[in-house]
């Protein structure tokens, strides 16, 4: 018995490993790319690195300003956490304690949204944004980074509620002569923060990441998001692979540290959210 439990171990483990690979390969040779000379690179693209120099991180970062690039990255993915987790927990908990009909057609229908293609709604939000002057604003990019997590995150946290905020406490706190406010902020947001938790990791790493609303709604380059200041690397010329790969290495490192120090939570929402 032992021996069958020790074996599906051992196989499970080869399994990650086998499924880990093609995601460790690319982001070995990103590292390598990163560190590496351009003749080095040219030399021997797909192989071992023969050299060292940090000259391709130097440059990446003074080129494309990614000092300020990250600065602007990090104030759209506050402000997209801060509208998609408030929204999701606010509208996760009406329909919760709205149970008709249509109420539940209601939520299907925001839950399909998340279906709708992003360049769909995009280029109206654009023309809406641009007419008031706030095309540059890295705050309405956030606002609208976070809208467009919507429809998963309040599903997710619906879904959460379902488990968790049961009819009996809902019960017990009107017997207790709590308002449907008060109810919402001393019962239900307490509750749901490990899935709020889930949500704020997951819609930072989107909004890290994100390069279409980016590109659309952030004209001017003193505000580039630092996909953005990356793409701009290359050039018709030049492609400029080490100082581009120097600077995804970059933009990969906060997303990685999130994940790090998220897992935990991201456990705890993804399973009470499943019931689990």
């Amino acid at each position: 018995m032992m021996r069958s439990v020790h074996a599906g171990r051992q196989l499970k483990t080869a399994i990650a490993l086998v499924i880990t690979i093609p995601f460790i390969v690319p982001f070995l040779m990103l590292i390598a790319t990163a560190f590496r000379t351009p003749q080095d690179y040219i030399n021997n693209p797909g192989g071992l690195p023969r050299s060292f120099t940090l000259s391709n991180l130097t440059s990446a970062w003074t080129g494309a300003n990614l000092g300020l690039a990250v600065l602007s990255t990090l104030i759209t993915c506050v402000v997209a956490c801060a509208v998609c987790g408030l929204v999701a927990v606010a509208g996760a908990y009406w329909f919760r304690i709205h149970q008709s009909r249509a109420a539940g057609w209601l939520r299907w229908i925001l839950v399909a949204c998340y279906a709708i293609p992003t360049v769909a709604w995009l280029i109206p939000v654009f023309v809406a944004v641009a007419q008031v002057g706030l095309s540059n604003s890295r705050v309405i990019t956030g606002a609208v980074d976070g809208v467009s997590s919507l429809p998963f995150a309040f599903y997710l946290v619906h879904t959460y509620f379902r488990q968790a905020l049961t009819t009996d406490l809902l019960e017990a706190a009107t017997l207790d002569g709590a308002t449907v406010l008060s109810t919402f902020r001393r019962v239900a947001v307490p509750i749901a923060m490990p899935v709020l938790a889930s949500v704020t990791a997951l819609v930072f790493v989107w909004t890290f990441g994100d390069l279409l609303i980016a590109a659309t709604l952030l004209q001017d380059p003193s505000v580039n998001t630092l996909t953005l200041a990356t793409a701009f690397l290359a050039t018709k010329e030049n492609l400029n692979l080490q100082e581009q790969a120097a600077a995804a290495m970059v933009a990969l490192l906060p997303t990685l540290f999130v994940f790090l120090i998220a897992q935990k939570a991201l456990a705890r929402g993804f399973g009470a959210a499943s019931g689990r």
